[in-house]
């Protein structure tokens, strides 16, 4: 190999240090930049790296790099079971390793019927290893256009999975809730019918899982006699691995709970369910706001041990203190990470949805937007009580509406187009890395908040892809630095920004996979990029 050629292949695999800490970098060879449909990235444990493109023209196209960032294969699979051309409908229910290979959970309509296609892949070579639908729903609502009425969620410390059947339109009791409980190899352990706490509950709502690996399943649901939400309680309830009944268990705090959202956590170091809970509390006026709470629950019992109330004083102190910024942090929280040493971290980002009526003589039109700001993020201690906050101002604009908790359901690869969805959404939000020694936070913004200070007026709004560069901050207990992840540009012309929504991250190896657009001038290209965190 000559020089030239070595010198390339170090380029390619350098690290772009602006400050201590800042993530080494790996990338690959160009590629063409992926047009408008579903990106994303697995890290697999055998080092191999998927990149998974969905169109309604090419099926899936998958893409295999190994561990030295090749590109190893490349395949587009289309099929005669599911409808590649049906993406507008399709929705991503998850994307994970089970049992060494990446299994993909698709649903669509056959018919009026929604149906989930679980979909394995070779580890090494992506093929298709076996596609079949594990399950259909009964029917739909009659101005129900969405195939989304499946839940999986699978074990972070096995390979065992649930899928939720959920119809909200049936009366049935057994056509309500199913879930069936899979071990790695995809044989069913058990399957439940969930039948309602208490017959007067005649709206329910799924609102999340947890699964503790061949053992049980948990359940959380919102259940109230009517939509107006009376009677109503939030149910915790369990369904034994060796039981077809499940056992129910009401929080007795949230009987004033209405349009509810949940995330679950099965905390083994300490024995603990812990259930995150998001709700909209309506105002007289017409206006609301959104409440949030810590649940801290024994698994055997289903007793609520403890509750807090989620609130933002350490990030608020960080504002007023270390911005100099007088308003509050008004952030959502949007996921929850439980740590090692039994902490959590609760992840949340400023949200306004924005209505736009456009007029044209006798005609009009609506947009839908979200802006995206501030992001916060607050570590708990073991007890709920918070330990530490720290907020990191930005603004961004994205299409639609992004809904609550989105980030938790990316995370687990799912993903659906969304009422006014465009790719310039893939770029948009933030992510957040963890790793033994430290914690970060990664965004694309635009290149003129570079030289800004952090609560500086004025910031530019981080709307046109085409001028963004991807920033990461640093976290520790006294300061954030932040610096640019791919370093300083040579030119006003070139620019660099990653695909937040396609990402994903490994923990054992520290490692954080993406996809990056190099623009320079009107010319772009795509790399996948492996971003290494101390």
């Amino acid at each position: 190999m000559n020089k030239p050629v070595l010198l390339l292949i170090a380029l390619l695999l350098s690290s772009s240090c602006l400050f201590a800490q800042n993530p080494r970098v790996e990338k690959s060879e160009t590629f063409e930049a992926p047009v408008v449909g579903w990106n994303k990235v697995l890290l697999l444990k055998n080092g191999n790296t998927f990149y998974f493109h969905f169109t309604r023209r090419d099926g899936i196209e998958v893409n295999v790099f190994d561990k030295s960032r090749k590109p190893v294969a490349a395949k587009e699979i289309t099929s005669e079971l599911w409808n590649p051309r049906k993406l507008p409908a399709s929705v991503v229910e998850g994307l994970y390793e089970i049992n060494g290979e990446p299994v993909l959970f698709l649903a669509q309509f056959e018919g009026k019927l929604p149906t989930l296609y679980r979909l394995r892949f070779d580890p090494f070579n992506g093929d298709l290893v076996k596609e079949e639908v594990i399950g259909t729903m009964s029917r739909s609502g009659a101005f129900d256009g969405s195939a989304d009425k499946f839940h999986v969620e699978k074990d972070p410390q096995s390979d065992c999975y649930a899928v939720t059947f959920f119809n909200l339109y049936e009366r049935g009791a057994e056509d309500r809730i199913k879930v069936i409980h899979y071990n790695g190899s995809h044989k069913p352990i058990n399957l439940g019918y969930y039948t309602p706490p208490d017959d007067s509950l005649n709206y329910l709502n799924y609102i999340g899982s947890v699964v503790d690996g061949d053992k049980r399943v948990y359940l959380a649901t919102y259940g109230s006699s009517n939509r107006k939400g009376e009677n109503a309680h939030v149910f915790v309830s369990r369904l034994n691995a060796t039981d077809s009944v499940f056992q129910h268990k009401a929080l007795e705090f949230t009987e004033d709970f209405k349009d509810t959202k949940s995330v679950m956590h099965y905390n083994h170091v300490n024995n603990t369910l812990q259930l995150f809970t998001l709700t909209y509390a309506a105002n007289r006026g017409g206006a609301g706001v959104y409440l949030s709470f810590m649940s801290y629950i024994d698994p055997e019992s289903l007793k609520l041990n403890s509750v807090k109330t989620l609130g933002s004083v350490k990030a608020n102190e960080y504002v007023h203190n270390k911005l100099g910024l007088e308003k509050n942090y008004q952030g959502m929280p949007q996921h929850m990470i439980v740590n090692k040493d039994n902490s959590t971290t609760i992840l949340a980002e400023e949200m306004t949805h924005i209505q736009t009526v456009h007029r044209n003589g006798n005609s009009t039109s609506t947009t839908y937007t979200t802006a995206l700001g501030g992001i916060g993020i607050t570590e708990l201690n073991e007890d709920g009580t918070e330990r530490n906050g720290y907020v990191m101002m930005k603004k961004q604009i994205a299409t639609g509406t992004t809904p609550p908790l989105f980030m938790s359901t990316r995370r687990k690869g799912k993903w659906s187009i969304r009422s006014g969805y465009s790719d310039h959404n893939s770029f948009m939000s933030y992510d957040y890395i963890n790793t033994d020694k430290n914690r970060y936070v990664i965004y694309n913004d635009d290149l003129n908040n570079g030289a800004k200070e952090d609560g500086e007026k004025g910031k530019v709004v981080a709307a046109n892809i085409t001028k963004m560069n991807t920033v990461c901050y640093s976290l520790n207990d006294a300061t954030l630095t932040r610096g640019l992840v791919f370093g300083p540009s040579d030119s006003d012309d070139k620019y660099s920004a990653v695909y937040i929504e396609a990402s994903d991250y490994l923990p054992a190896t520290r490692t954080y996979a993406t996809i990056v657009i190099e623009r320079e001038g009107r010319d772009k290209v795509a790399r996948m990029a492996w971003l290494i965190f101390e």
